[in-house]
């Protein structure tokens, strides 16, 4: 199967020089970070969890896969067992990055955060004063389970400036949105319904070759929609 960073050169080659020489400057948050994000959740019909039952109620849907505690890729860090879904294609979306990066530098990515509530930002916002509202159009992504937190803590610098890349490459082609965080030293990333129609597609060329030269057709993003929550 095609890696994440050969998928990505030709993301990367229409980047411009400037920006692909610069590391801390790429993923840069701004006044409009939170809007976008909720326009895109509103886009995609992404319904934020009000709390642990909603949760399960989209988890036996099958709107939101559990996410193991520990694997060989990635593992979690303080998440209570109530929170550790996400939407499919952003577990997707976590494999492969996670393996990805463990391959090219032998460290499982620590991810520190993933679906939240309305009552767990709250929570959230009591200690933390950079954390996102629970509501209105600045509310947190991670109330659609679609957004994910990886640490940069015991990353090497040659991994962040790699994580940086990948992340800004795959936000220009329009899979995600990636802010880095410095108060907290993370990678904030909402991944969109699209990504699994951008992997499937990956997947497509591939067999493709294989078959040497058998035709491909793009990908159609099967995800299936719900209604936003209303408020």
């Amino acid at each position: 199967m095609r890696t994440l960073a050969a998928s990505l050169i030709v993301l990367l080659l229409s980047v411009p020089v400037w920006a692909r020489g610069r590391g801390r400057s790429l993923l840069v948050a701004n006044a409009s970070s939170q809007a976008i994000q909720n326009e895109r959740a509103n886009e995609y019909n992404l319904s934020r969890m009000r709390n642990a039952a909603m949760i399960q109620q989209f988890h036996q849907a099958g709107y939101l896969v559990a996410v193991p505690p520990d694997t060989p890729s990635y593992y979690l860090h303080d998440i209570p067992a109530a929170y550790r879904y996400l939407r499919p294609w952003t577990k997707l979306f976590l494999d492969r990055l996670s393996r990805e990066y463990y391959a090219s530098f032998g460290q499982r990515l620590r991810v520190t955060s993933l679906v939240r509530t309305v009552s767990s930002q709250l929570r959230l916002a009591r200690y933390d004063p950079n954390a996102a509202d629970a509501t209105g159009p600045s509310r947190s992504a991670h109330l659609t389970g679609a957004a994910l937190d990886i640490s940069k803590r015991f990353m090497s610098y040659r991994g962040e400036l790699w994580m940086r890349r990948v992340l800004f490459g795959l936000k220009q082609a329009g899979y995600l949105y990636a802010i880095e965080e410095f108060e907290e030293p993370d990678f904030h990333i909402m991944v969109y319904p699209t990504y699994r129609a951008y992997v499937a597609t990956l997947t497509a060329h591939s067999s493709g070759r294989k078959q040497m030269g058998a035709r491909i057709s793009p990908a159609a993003d099967t995800s299936r929609r719900e209604r936003v929550e209303q408020r």
